[in-house]
């Protein structure tokens, strides 16, 4: 899974701040999951709310970004949200795709960084074009996040989705961990945060339904 770190109560790091569905970094792409995420998130925000005070607010990063998303709205001239989403995508396609390549992530990377200027010409003529210019932000971001943690982990591990053709084997020794990413020096880090145990208790009746459930081979009956 990838998305924003969140606990059991769908808080994320930012005290205040919840993500469900495929936004949160919980399984993806199944409605259950975001409806069982979207209550607790919910839940979660309004105890959170209902025991603090509305904060101070700094006007000045507010009227900062502000003019960050309305800019797009005020350009006479510029690029469209969609040709630039198009051309974002395709060096995702053509730079991140699996078999991973670290010289082409690293190439992938340079094209990201340069592509900003792009994103700084962005014109939209109605709301919804500065919807999509926005996003396409958020892509880049994603895009960014993306190369990074592929290139810090030097392994392969989950079939094709994380195949690294130069590092060929899974290493349980030194990678069977969480990578997360960071802001640090107005750039982005790659850490490690350990994998905790989750171990759901069993009944023997529930034991049983699941070794017959369990598909049955020589080997794993003489274990």
């Amino acid at each position: 899974a990838s998305g924003v770190w969140v606990d059991e109560h769908a808080r994320t790091t930012v005290p205040g701040l919840h993500a469900a569905g495929d936004l949160a970094c919980v399984p993806h792409n199944y409605m259950l999951g975001a409806f069982v995420y979207g209550r607790l998130a919910g839940e979660s925000a309004a105890a959170y709310c209902a025991e603090h005070a509305l904060p101070e607010l700094d006007e000045a990063q507010v009227a900062q970004e502000r003019e960050r998303v309305w800019a797009p709205l005020r350009r006479e001239d510029g690029l469209p949200p969609a040709q630039v989403e198009y051309k974002l995508r395709r060096m995702v396609n053509d730079y991140l795709q699996p078999p991973k390549v670290t010289r082409k992530m690293e190439i992938g990377l340079q094209r990201f960084d340069a592509i900003r200027h792009d994103l700084d010409r962005l014109q939209a003529r109605n709301p919804h074009e500065l919807m999509r210019a926005m996003e396409v932000h958020a892509i880049r971001d994603c895009a960014e996040m993306a190369a990074r943690a592929s290139l810090y982990r030097t392994e392969s591990r989950w079939g094709l989705y994380h195949n690294r053709v130069d590092y060929p084997e899974r290493n349980d020794t030194d990678w069977f961990v969480h990578v997360q990413l960071q802001k640090q020096n107005g750039q982005m880090a790659c850490f490690k945060r350990p994998v905790a145990p989750y171990i759901v208790p069993l009944d023997d009746a529930e034991k049983e339904v699941y070794r017959r459930l369990r598909v049955q081979t020589p080997e794993l009956n003489a274990a």
